[in-house]
C-alpha cells in the first residue's frame, strides 16, 4: 500500500507557487524562445547541481524518459504559447490528468477510481471557467503543440514514479538537455545584440526564472513526486495557471507592469472550483490510501 504523506502535497503547491512567475517574468524578457528556455535550465541546472551537491548522473531507462519528457514539455509549451492564445495553451496543456489516467491504464494495467475521474473533471471544468471568455481556436499548430506538451507533461509525473527512476537525476538530466539545446541560440542573439542590449530587468527576469521558477520550484517537485501519486500531484499543479494571473494583477498594482489585468468573475469561480477540488481530492487520498496501490508490472512493458 502506498502511503500518502503530509508533507508530499505541500511540496508540490510550493512547486505550482514558484511555477507560476513564469508569466510575469517572461514578460519582462524581449529574447527568443529557445534562448529563454536555454538560459533558464543552464540556471537550474546550477542550482540542482547545489542542491544534489554533485554532477554526477545515473543514465537509467526511467531517468532518461523523465529527462525527455521535461525537455519536450519546456520546448513545446512555449512555443504552443508562441503560436496560439496563452489561455488556449494552458487549457490544452492541461489535458495532463486525462493522459496520466490513460497512461496507468494502459502501461500499469491501473483503473481510475470514481474519486479519480470526479476530480480531473472538475478540475477541468474550473480550467474552463477560468478562462471563459479568453478562449478562441487559435492557431492549430499551436494547440496541436500544446496538447503534446500535456502528454509529455503527464509523462513527467509517470516517469519519475517507475521503480527505475530517480528524479533528481531524470531533472537534472533534463535540464542539461534544454541547456545544451537552447543556449546556442542565446549567443547567436546576443552576437546581434538582441540579447546583450536588454535592460537589467531582463537579465534579473531571466536570473529569477532559472533560480526560482525553474530551479528551485523543482527542488520541490523532487521531494513532492515521491510522496505524492502521480495523478494528485498533477492537479496540484492546476495552481499555477491559478496563481499566475493574479501575480500579473498584483505586478500591475504595485506598479511594475503598465497594465492591470483583473481576473473576471469566471475566473473567480474556476480558481476556487480548482483550489476546492484539489483540496478535496488530497483529504480524500489522505483517508483511502487503498486506491492509490498500483500492481506490479514488469519494466520491460513500461
Amino acid at each position: 500500500m502506498i502511503s500518502v504523506d503530509r508533507k508530499g502535497p505541500l511540496y508540490m503547491i510550493a512547486a505550482s507557487v514558484c511555477w507560476s512567475f513564469g508569466g510575469l517574468c517572461i514578460k519582462f524578457i524581449p529574447w527568443g524562445v529557445m534562448s529563454i528556455v536555454g538560459t533558464r535550465a543552464f540556471l537550474a541546472a546550477l542550482v540542482f547541481a547545489a542542491y544534489r551537491k554533485s554532477v554526477k548522473l545515473n543514465i537509467s531507462r526511467g531517468n532518461v524518459l523523465g529527462a525527455l519528457c521535461l525537455s519536450a514539455t519546456t520546448i513545446l509549451f512555449v512555443y504552443a504559447n508562441k503560436l496560439t492564445t496563452a489561455a488556449a495553451a494552458i487549457l490544452l496543456q492541461f489535458t495532463a490528468p486525462i493522459f496520466i489516467i490513460l497512461i496507468e491504464l494502459l502501461l500499469y494495467r491501473k483503473k481510475p477510481s470514481l474519486s479519480a475521474v470526479i476530480a480531473v473533471s472538475l478540475t477541468i471544468l474550473g480550467m474552463l471557467m477560468f478562462f471563459a471568455g479568453n478562449l478562441d481556436a487559435g492557431n492549430m499548430l499551436g494547440n496541436i503543440l500544446a496538447i503534446v506538451s500535456g502528454l509529455s507533461f503527464a509523462g513527467v509525473f509517470v516517469c519519475n514514479k517507475r521503480p527505475d527512476t530517480e528524479p533528481e537525476h531524470a531533472l537534472f538530466l533534463g535540464f542539461l538537455v534544454n541547456a545544451v539545446v537552447g543556449i546556442p541560440f542565446f549567443f547567436f542573439e546576443a552576437v546581434g545584440g538582441a540579447s546583450m542590449a536588454t535592460g537589467p530587468a531582463a537579465w534579473v527576469a531571466a536570473a529569477f526564472l532559472g533560480i526560482v521558477q525553474v530551479g528551485l520550484a523543482y527542488v520541490f517537485f523532487t521531494k513532492g513526486i515521491k510522496r505524492t501519486p502521480a495523478l494528485l500531484a498533477c492537479l496540484i499543479t492546476a495552481m499555477e495557471p491559478v496563481l499566475n494571473p493574479v501575480l500579473v494583477m498584483l505586478a500591475g498594482l504595485i506598479g511594475f507592469l503598465p497594465d492591470i489585468e483583473t481576473p473576471g468573475i469566471y475566473a473567480i469561480g474556476g480558481g476556487a472550483v480548482i483550489v476546492l477540488t484539489v483540496v478535496s481530492y488530497n483529504i480524500w487520498v489522505e483517508k483511502h490510501p487503498a486506491e492509490q496501490e498500483k500492481p506490479a508490472i514488469d519494466q520491460k512493458q513500461a
